[in-house]
Formats: C-alpha cells, sequence, structure tokens
C-alpha cells in the first residue's frame, strides 16, 4: 500500500472533474450556471432557478465520485485517495455557494437566500444517499431536478423562514448520517450501475417502459434512434403525456405559462440525454456503415441529418399543438406567438445536434451544450411570451431554415 505523501489540494483536479465525462457534465453545467447568475441578477425568476440549478449540479458531481469510489478500489489502494477528492468536491462546493450569495447581494433579494439554503439541503440529501447506494442515482437525481424546478416555478419567493429551517436540517443530517450505512464501501453492483449510467447518460426511463409503443417512432427516427437508443420514443411518449396532463390542468387552473415553461424545459432535457447517447456510442458507426441500405459512410451521415430534422419537426408540431390547446383557456397568445415558439424550439434541437456533430470531446460538448441549453430556454420562452408579431415569426423562421441547414453541413464532421 502507497505511503501518505504530502500533495496540494488541487492535485489531480482536472482528472477528476473534467476528465470524468460523467462527473464533468454536472461540474460543468454547475460552473457555468454558477458565473451566468451574476449576470441574471436583475431577472428574478431566472435567477431562482440558476441557483438552484447550479447547486445541485454541484452535489450530483460529487455524488458521481461518490459512486466511482464504490466501484472501483482507488480509495483502498491509494491512502487518502478519498479524502483528497472530497475536499476538492467540499471547496467547489464553497466556491459555488460563494458566487452565489455575490449574486443575491447584487440582487438585494434575502428571499434568494432560501431557494440557496433549500439547494443545499437537496444537494446534500443527493449526496449522502448515493454516497452508500449506487442505484439510487437516477432516482433521486431526476426527482430531485423536479422538485426544484416546481418549486421555482409554482413559488415566486421562498419565505425567509425556511432559512433556520433548511440550517435545522442540515446539522440533523450530519449528526445521523453515520447511523444510516456505511459510506464509500465498495459493492458488487456498483460497477455495473456505474457502467450503464456512464453509457445511458443515467436516463430515468427504466429500458423496457413503453417499448411496445415506440417501434413506430423509433424506425421513423432511424438512424438516430440507433445510437439514442430506445429511449428515444420513450421520452417522446413520455412528453407527449405531460403535455397531455397539463393541458387537461389548464382546462381547470390557469397554468399556461408554467406549462410551456416545463414542456421547453423537458425537451431540451431529452437533447442532452439523446446527445449523450448518441457520443457514447460514437465508435459504433462502423456497424452502421455496413448496413445494405447506404451506399457510403458520406449516405448514412446524410440519414442521420434527415432523422434529426424529423426529430425537430415532430417537436415543433408537439410544441404546436400543446401551445395551440392552452391558448384556448387563455386567449391573450396569439397565434405568432405560438408558431415563433414551437420554430424556437426547434431549431434550438438543430442547433444543439449541430454541436454534437462538431465535439467530439465531451467536457467541450458539455461546455457548449450548458449554452445552448440556456439560450434555447431564453429564446423559445421569450417568443411565447413576446413573438406576437409577423416580423419576429419571419426571423425565427429563417433561423429555424439556417440551424437546418447547419445540422446536414456539420454531419460531414461526424
Amino acid at each position: 500500500m502507497m505511503q501518505v505523501s504530502k500533495r496540494p489540494w488541487y492535485q489531480g483536479a482536472v482528472s477528476f472533474w473534467l476528465k470524468d465525462v460523467g462527473s464533468a457534465s454536472y461540474f460543468i453545467a454547475a460552473t457555468i450556471t454558477s458565473f451566468l447568475c451574476l449576470i441574471a441578477t436583475g431577472i428574478e425568476e431566472l435567477i431562482t432557478l440558476m441557483i438552484m440549478f447550479a447547486t445541485i449540479c454541484m452535489y450530483s458531481a460529487i455524488a458521481w465520485q461518490s459512486i466511482k469510489m464504490q466501484a472501483t478500489e482507488w480509495q483502498s489502494l491509494v491512502v487518502g485517495y478519498r479524502e483528497h477528492v472530497m475536499f476538492q468536491g467540499k471547496v467547489f462546493i464553497v466556491f459555488s455557494n460563494l458566487i452565489s450569495i455575490l449574486s443575491i447581494i447584487i440582487a438585494g433579494n434575502i428571499n434568494l437566500l432560501a431557494t440557496l439554503t433549500l439547494a443545499n439541503l437537496i444537494g446534500l440529501v443527493i449526496w449522502f444517499l448515493n454516497r452508500s447506494f449506487s442505484h439510487l442515482f437516477t432516482s433521486v437525481c431526476y426527482f430531485s431536478y423536479f422538485v426544484a424546478t416546481l418549486v421555482c416555478v409554482l413559488i415566486e419567493q421562498l419565505p425567509v423562514w425556511l432559512i433556520p429551517v433548511n440550517i435545522i436540517a442540515y446539522i440533523a443530517i450530519a449528526l445521523l448520517h453515520n447511523n444510516f450505512s456505511s459510506a464509500y464501501v465498495w459493492r458488487p453492483d456498483s460497477l455495473s450501475n456505474y457502467r450503464n449510467g456512464l453509457q445511458s447518460g443515467w436516463s430515468p426511463i427504466p429500458s423496457g417502459f413503453l417499448s411496445d409503443y415506440g417501434s413506430s417512432i423509433n424506425k421513423g427516427l432511424f438512424p438516430l434512434s440507433y445510437f439514442v437508443g430506445s429511449g428515444l420514443s420513450q421520452y417522446l411518449i413520455l412528453l407527449t403525456l405531460l403535455c397531455t396532463i397539463g393541458v387537461v390542468i389548464n382546462l381547470f387552473y390557469n397554468i399556461t405559462e408554467h406549462v410551456i415553461f416545463v414542456l421547453t424545459l423537458c425537451l431540451f432535457a431529452i437533447v442532452t440525454l439523446s446527445l449523450w447517447g448518441k457520443i457514447q456510442k460514437q465508435n459504433s458507426w462502423e456497424l452502421l456503415f455496413t448496413l445494405p441500405i447506404y451506399n457510403s459512410s458520406f449516405s448514412a451521415k446524410v440519414a442521420l441529418s434527415n432523422s434529426v430534422l424529423k426529430l425537430a419537426i415532430l417537436v415543433a408540431s408537439l410544441c404546436f399543438i400543446t401551445a395551440s390547446a392552452l391558448s384556448l383557456a387563455n386567449p391573450t397568445f396569439l397565434i405568432f406567438n405560438i408558431l415563433s415558439y414551437s420554430l424556437a424550439c426547434s431549431a434550438g434541437v438543430l442547433l444543439s445536434f449541430a454541436i454534437g456533430n462538431v465535439c467530439k470531446n465531451i467536457n467541450l460538448l458539455s461546455f457548449f451544450m450548458c449554452i445552448s441549453f440556456g439560450l434555447n430556454m431564453g429564446l423559445a420562452n421569450y417568443m411565447f411570451d413576446h413573438g406576437n408579431d409577423i416580423s419576429e415569426l419571419i426571423i425565427m423562421a429563417t433561423y429555424t431554415l439556417a440551424m437546418a441547414a447547419i445540422n446536414r453541413f456539420t454531419v460531414r464532421y461526424l
């Protein structure tokens, strides 16, 4: 066994947090969003969501490292390995919180401090659960993100009295966590959980769920479904079900803007998961090229571009139908708003896949996907609220066509 050696706390940080593709996807998203909080201080709804998202993402990156320790024996072979990595994670958590506190001071809204403490509480639960139970990562993370999103969307400002309540919860978890189970212990199933999560992007949908209903969708979106798998049709079916539920509820309670926000958020989250699955199977091109339906590798790439275009058209249709149905209860939204919003979502899908065509490095992909995620979300929601002019509709149509052309052009770099 290696002897304990003095090393700077930052040694190996690049390898641990940026070269590990799983941890990097959360760490990069948390870092970018943390700094964007300083820019969004004047937009209350946006900074609330960004503070929550940045904090939970940073804890998710630490939880990923915790699962990796359960799946490997590095902490047993290298003395001080676990303490070193976890200390780096704690430094990043503190740094992220300091940036969030600075943005709260600039915004001058103490209620945002309640949001930050709640985000830390949710993140702490994610970390402490997954450092003992690797199989819970998917369900815990996605449930936490879902709850955090609902809190930000449905509650304008969290009450100040929630701050001491969250602090008391921190203390309780810190005092009692050792009574639940042993942490960071190697378990036989941890390696399989880690590998499956790494390949699928920790998809929250079981592999067999709704698989009997999506064969025609996967066939129509081939060869994109070849890379993403059955999850592509599952995502689309679930998104359609969520839209239907939202439209039905909207008939009784006016939640039009909330449904549109959640729809847009889920849509681009699905695109991110699809790109992750596609990147993990990047080396499978050879099997696709051997199919007799393609004359060359370029024809297969063009077919992939066409399937992405079909997906964008499906997305535009779903967004148009959902927004039109929602507008029945809220007639203030014009047809221009609905069309502009639908085109913005479609263009966002095309832009995201164009980035995936060009970026081979997972770190660069994570970086640009975070930026495009925020831009696409902002543009789509802005068009739904303010795209009520024909000139804006023409601009969005031109932008969508440009993204379709860029997606077709960039497939040659796959």
